[in-house]
């Protein structure tokens, strides 16, 4: 969907499509830049310099996933950067509201025929689902005492107890929370779904009253605990790479997350 010369810094439009060559309604808008060659640095970057600071402004503020696109027209290859991931790596310099300059990797940021699509997709979906992960991780670590003590709570109990109603939807909560993170992070586990668990819930117990047993949880509460640890390995990372972002943003989360220690013990204050 191309744009027309009254719009404001994008292109065109692409919508994605799934792995299946299927159309999925997401949308994101393109920034593109053509040169006859690309000239690389040593480092093998490229600096995209002369973008108006009004105009990194208006991508940083726009509903719709964007992404600058710099083409090699002698060698038909493309390369591309996520703006707003970009821009939280760089924040400082882009609070100076001054100049700033993008930087593209030639090994990092190639979009070639087999994994270009994918991590395009991948890109896609870091930016369209930022707010949800600032949001989810909050929760995630303003929760995270309740949900050890849940998991020591229920790593003892009788296997043939049934979950009763509030602890289930406190469980199904803590569920959700930790697989959208780990998603996010791209963080392996082996816990099933919540879906597969009380399906063999159901198996193992032959009941249609209660979908899971404290026989489920215990099965679980070893692998939970692991992932909180990955989880906040995860953070940390992802906050010392966005440093200068959740410094303007946010000092307190940042000051948290960098002193929770690797063993998963929480800063007490």
């Amino acid at each position: 969907m191309s744009v027309t010369e009254r719009d404001y810094g994008i292109d065109c439009y692409v919508e994605l499509v799934n792995e299946k060559n299927q159309l999925t309604g997401d949308l994101a808008s393109i920034q593109l830049k053509s040169k006859d060659t690309i000239d690389w640095n040593l480092d093998n970057t490229l600096t995209i310099s002369n973008i108006k600071i009004s105009t990194s402004n208006y991508w940083y503020r726009f509903p719709v996933p964007v992404f600058l696109c710099v083409t090699d027209n002698q060698k038909k290859e493309m390369y591309f950067v996520s703006v707003k991931n970009f821009i939280k790596k760089n924040f400082l310099t882009f609070a100076k509201q001054k100049t700033f300059n993008y930087s593209i990797s030639k090994d990092m940021d190639f979009f070639d025929k087999k994994s270009g699509p994918s991590l395009f997709r991948l890109r896609y979906a870091f930016q369209d689902s930022r707010n949800l992960f600032e949001n989810e991780m909050k929760t995630f670590l303003s929760t995270l005492e309740r949900y050890h003590n849940f998991q020591d709570e229920h790593s003892y109990r009788d296997y043939h107890l049934p979950i009763e109603s509030v602890d289930l939807i406190f469980f199904e909560a803590m569920y959700r929370n930790y697989f959208f993170i780990a998603d996010y992070l791209l963080i392996e586990h082996p816990i099933l779904s919540l879906r597969e668990l009380k399906l063999k819930s159901k198996q193992v117990f032959k009941d249609d009253y209660y979908e899971l047993y404290e026989h489920d949880l215990a099965q679980v509460v070893e692998d939970f605990r692991n992932l909180s640890l990955k989880i906040i390995k995860g953070l940390k990372q992802k906050v010392e790479a966005e440093k200068e972002y959740w410094i303007t943003i946010d000092l307190n989360l940042f000051n948290y997350v960098t002193n929770i220690k690797d063993n998963g013990e929480l800063p007490h204050y």
